[in-house]
This record gives C-alpha cells, sequence and structure tokens, in this order.
C-alpha cells in the first residue's frame, strides 16, 4: 500500500507499507564493536563475531566496547569513534530533528538564475540537499584517506575504514554469505573421506518460490482489510467508542499486520536451505571437557540470512545516508516533474495516508495509531524483503550492480504510484547500496523509518 505525499515541488514523501519479514534471533556470536579478524572493513561496522578459518573465535571478540578500533585514523578522537549504541541513537534523533526542523526549511538563494527558464527553477538550493553533497563528499574523502593511511602504515593491525564504493562487494565484504558451488565429482573422488566437501547449493528454487508466493499472498492478503473493516464496522454498532478516524487508522494497521504474518510465515518456511544465504559446514574446534582434549566436528555455521547488527558502530551510515538520500530524491523529484505531465500532480487525490497524517477533528490519536505501520513496521519490514532477502536473492541470477538496479525497480513498482515512480527507484537503489557497503540492516532499517516518519512529524509540527 504506497503511502506518497508531497508538501513542495522538491518533495514526494515516501512513508510506504509494503513486504518483508524477519526472523532468527541469532544471539550466538553477538556483534562487539572492533575486532582485528573482522571480515567486513567498513567504518560503521565490525564483524558480527571474529571467525577463524576453522571456525573458533578469535580472542580480539572479547575486547572492550571503548577499545579503539582498528579502522579508526590518527585523528579521529576515540570517544567519538566508541560511542554505544544508545548514544548513537540519541545523537541520530538530535540530527534528524535539526534535518527535519532546519535544513528542510531554508534555502540558500542565488543572485541570479543559474539557467534561465519560467518555471522558476535553479533560483535556489535547499541546505538539505547541500548536506546530502557535504556527506557523500565526506565519505570520498574518507575512503581516500584511509587507503593513503592504511598503504602507509607499517604494522598490519589497520584496515580500510570505508570499503570501495563503487566496486562490487567481496564475499569477505557482503553483508550475506553466498554458498560455494558444488564441486565436481572429478574432484571430490580424489579426496580423502575426511576432505570431502559438503554439496552446497545456490538456494535459487526455494527463492523463486518464496517470491511468487510472497506476490500471491501481497494480493491475497487484502482481502483481510475488508474482514478487520466489517468486524470493526459491527463493534461501533454494538457500542465500541471508535470514531471514524480511529476506524481507518485501525483497518490501516491490522491490514498491515495480517501482510507482515502472512510473509514473515512464507520466508521462516520457504526459505531454504538453512540458513539462507549463508552457514553451510565447516570444520571447528570442539572441546570434550571430560578428557580435556579438543577435536574437530562439522558444525553448521550460524549466519543469518540477512545482517542486523546492533551493537555496531552505525551512527554515520545512517546519518550520512539519511542526507544523502534527501538530496538525491530532490534531484529525483525535479527530473519527475519534467518528465510527467503536470495535469498527473494535479489531479493527484488525497490518499489514505493523507486521511491518517490529517484525521477528522484532529483526532490525534488516531493519527499516532496510523503512525505505527507506515513508520515503525514497514521500514523494518520492506528493508528485510527488499535488501534483506530480494537483493541477494538477486544475486544468485546476476552481478551485484545489475541486482542493485533490477531490486530497486521492484521496489518502486509494488508501491504502484506512478507519480513517485522514479524517486521510489533511486531510493530502493541507494539503500540496497548502502546495506551492501556497510553489511548492516538496521542502517536502512533507521534511514526508511526516519525518512516515513519525516510526513507525520512534518505535519504534527507544522512543517
Amino acid at each position: 500500500m504506497p503511502i506518497i505525499k508531497a508538501t513542495n515541488h522538491r518533495f514526494v514523501r515516501d512513508v510506504s507499507v509494503t513486504v518483508a519479514s524477519t526472523r532468527n534471533s541469532h544471539r550466538e556470536n553477538r556483534p562487539v564493536y572492533t575486532s582485528r579478524t573482522s571480515t567486513n572493513p567498513s567504518l560503521l561496522v565490525s564483524s558480527a563475531s571474529a571467525s577463524c578459518n576453522d571456525g573458533s573465535i578469535s580472542s580480539d571478540a572479547e575486547r572492550s566496547p571503548s577499545a579503539r578500533p582498528n579502522w579508526a585514523l590518527p585523528w579521529m578522537p576515540t570517544w567519538l569513534i566508541t560511542l554505544r549504541p544508545r548514544t548513537q541513537f540519541l545523537i541520530g534523533l538530535c540530527l534528524y530533528v535539526f534535518h527535519l526542523r532546519i535544513l528542510t526549511q531554508h534555502q540558500l538563494t542565488f543572485p541570479f538564475q543559474l539557467i534561465p527558464n519560467d518555471e522558476g527553477w535553479f533560483q535556489s538550493i535547499g541546505l538539505d540537499s547541500l548536506a546530502g553533497m557535504m556527506a557523500f563528499g565526506g565519505l570520498v574523502w574518507l575512503r581516500k584517506s584511509s587507503v593513503e593511511h592504511t598503504s602507509s602504515s607499517t604494522g598490519n593491525s589497520s584496515i580500510v575504514a570505508v570499503p570501495p564504493i563503487w566496486a562490487d562487494p567481496t564475499m569477505s565484504e557482503a553483508p550475506w554469505k553466498l554458498r560455494s558451488k558444488a564441486k565436481k565429482a572429478k574432484k571430490r573422488a580424489k579426496k580423502s573421506e575426511d576432505d570431502i566437501v559438503e554439496k552446497e547449493l545456490h538456494p535459487r528454487s526455494t527463492s523463486i518460490i518464496a517470491f511468487l508466493l510472497l506476490t500471491v499472498g501481497y494480493f491475497s492478503t487484502g482481502r483481510f482489510s475488508l474482514l478487520f473493516e466489517n468486524t470493526l464496522y459491527a463493534a461501533a454498532g454494538s457500542g465500541l467508542p471508535l470514531t471514524v478516524p480511529m476506524h481507518r487508522s485501525l483497518v490501516v494497521l491490522l491490514g498491515h499486520l495480517a501482510w507482515v504474518i502472512v510473509g514473515s510465515a512464507i520466508l521462516a518456511v520457504v526459505l531454504s536451505p538453512k540458513p539462507f544465504f549463508g552457514g553451510g559446514w565447516t570444520t571447528a574446534l570442539k572441546k570434550d571437557d571430560s578428557i580435556d582434549n579438543e577435536s574437530k566436528t562439522r558444525v553448521l555455521r550460524s549466519h543469518r540470512w540477512y545482517t542486523n547488527k546492533w551493537d555496531t558502530y552505525w551512527i554515520w551510515w545512517t546519518i550520512g545516508g539519511y542526507f544523502v538520500s534527501a538530496w538525491l530524491f530532490n534531484i529525483a523529484d525535479f527530473v519527475n516533474q519534467i518528465v510527467l505531465p503536470p495535469y498527473l500532480f494535479a489531479q493527484q487525490a488525497e490518499g489514505v495516508v493523507s486521511q491518517l497524517i490529517n484525521p477528522e477533528n484532529n483526532d490525534f490519536l488516531a493519527s499516532l495509531v496510523g503512525y505505527i505501520a507506515p513508520c515503525l513496521s514497514a521500514p523494518w519490514w520492506e528493508e528485510v524483503l527488499y535488501r534483506g532477502y530480494l537483493l541477494p536473492a538477486l544475486g544468485l541470477f546476476m552481478g551485484f550492480w545489475p541486482s542493485v538496479f533490477v531490486s530497486g525497480i521492484l521496489f518502486s513498482v509494488h508501491h504502484m504510484n506512478v507519480m513517485g515512480a522514479i524517486p521510489l527507484m533511486v531510493l530502493g537503489w541507494l539503500w540496497a547500496a548502502l546495506y551492501a557497503k556497510s553489511g548492516n540492516l538496521l542502517v536502512t532499517m533507521l534511514i526508511h523509518g526516519m525518512w516515513n516518519s519525516r510526513v507525520f512529524l512534518g505535519s504534527w509540527l507544522g512543517l
């Protein structure tokens, strides 16, 4: 269910209710802030665990969260790059409010029109666009500085703070762990029984089945909304104090939750082999306390089929990604206005979300209930599907950047909104790249949640 609102010519607010699922708490090998053996060298995310080649866990994983990370450059203050997650969340919230209240409401006016036109374009630039440009420029500069520092370092403890921006993620950098292809029977026959590698095939078939079932489930669960609507009507007729705005908000929320449950069940049951997009068999050391001896045993790796890390350093990926999202969205929205005929914008009718944001009689409680689905559950739900599931699933059939391209198109098409098609595609592409480079789905979840919330907060704050 798409949710789009335009407050001016520079913005088309996307607050979408779409698809995804999450499961597997994976409490083992809890991520730490730093690890010298981390396989993901990105600035804001450390490895979920420091796994050795034999499957054992490095002692560096037990380091204190306050320890200086090995990706840090010399000029970085330790207190700034070892913030705990709760502190990161508070800082991110403050910067988000600053962006919402200040940057999006002011602009830099040029002394003359850069390109003469009758539409009033190129007379100013928003401060939010400038912030996005600065955030992207800072990322490029940090990447260059980190590479220079690493190449000049005499030790081998430093790692590059920011992964290559345009290059495909390597197997060690990717947030998902794809299975290697099975070895040919001839090569396996030459190995001894102890060295035979278990057959680990790409889960292409189950990913296709899951996609088809999700498509059917999405349209099928629309009937639940009718059921909930009639049930609430009957409850109101029985004396339940239910206002029209609250009835509308509850129908949207319950219908969305029904889709979440159905989609979660599909992804939980269908995706196979487990763990999906990761794991596989490996050899690990197992200690026998009774005889005080260690022996090798085959265990299933505990990688999840998507990565969602709270106990890492994610703040600057999130805030920088949000600022860049606003900048690229403004550009895409400008292109959207040029490509699409003006009458489409003039004929745009008030959608369900507009009614949730501005309900009749200023029913704030109904608006608050209406906030839950598009701004809390939908960002998590959509990111798990499009970035956590769909992106690596497409990677089973094509290269990384083609997968990013196709997933962004599907992300836009699913919203079924012609006027927001181009901006939504741009956001889909950007968030897919952010997930792959940060290795942390929490980054795009938070960005998506902040993006959707700006419509509600802007209305509540009178912006």
